[in-house]
């Protein structure tokens, strides 16, 4: 597969998030467009849904470096949607984002879901992950130890034995709500 097939086949966001150009937040979206260059699609259609699922359309002119770190992570998850890639990889999407912003920012990655593509996203925060994921893998040294719904994923046995942690889950009218508690073994987690 070539280097450009295989960017329209999946984007990817890493977790690294430094934006060293001073390119308006429009031109650093339209980045992810590359792939699709001579294709005739839309481009300027695809950048403005990408800044406005992650509500950037208000900053698309400024400088991208001007922007707080935040606004930088939305800005470069914008560019990975603006690529509309069947598949999204995503390494810490969420790692600095206010909590409004990372409500959304997963909202966000649903809705690519529910309109036939796939998210996968590594992420720490388990409360997100309950709320927001259908299915969650959980690795731990390097082996799967977990596969399945959140509900079925998030066992005390599971969360004592990977994360040395205890918890409250709780099945809400909302969904599930997972609230870690105290480690176990008293390792501070390290």
């Amino acid at each position: 597969m070539s280097p450009d097939a295989r960017a329209r086949a999946a984007a990817w966001l890493p977790q690294s998030r430094e934006i060293a150009w001073g390119i308006s937040v429009a031109h650093l979206v339209r980045l992810g467009r590359t792939p699709h260059l001579g294709h005739g699609l839309d481009d300027d259609g695809a950048v403005s849904h990408a800044l406005a699922r992650m509500g950037l359309e208000g900053l698309r002119e400024r400088a991208a470096t001007r922007l707080s770190g935040g606004e930088q992570a939305r800005a470069l998850i914008a560019r990975a949607l603006a690529q509309e890639a069947p598949l999204l990889l995503a390494d810490e999407p969420i790692a600095g984002l206010d909590p409004a912003a990372q409500i959304a920012t997963m909202r966000v990655f649903a809705r690519l879901a529910e309109e036939g593509g796939a998210v996968i996203a590594s992420l720490h925060d388990l409360g997100l992950a309950a709320r927001h994921c259908t299915r969650l893998i959980v690795l731990s040294r390097g082996r799967l130890v977990a596969d399945g719904p959140p509900r079925t994923v998030l066992t005390p046995d599971l969360l004592a034995e990977v994360f040395d942690i205890r918890a409250h889950l709780s099945d809400t009218p909302d969904g599930l709500v997972f609230q870690p508690l105290e480690t176990l073994h008293h390792s501070g987690g390290f």
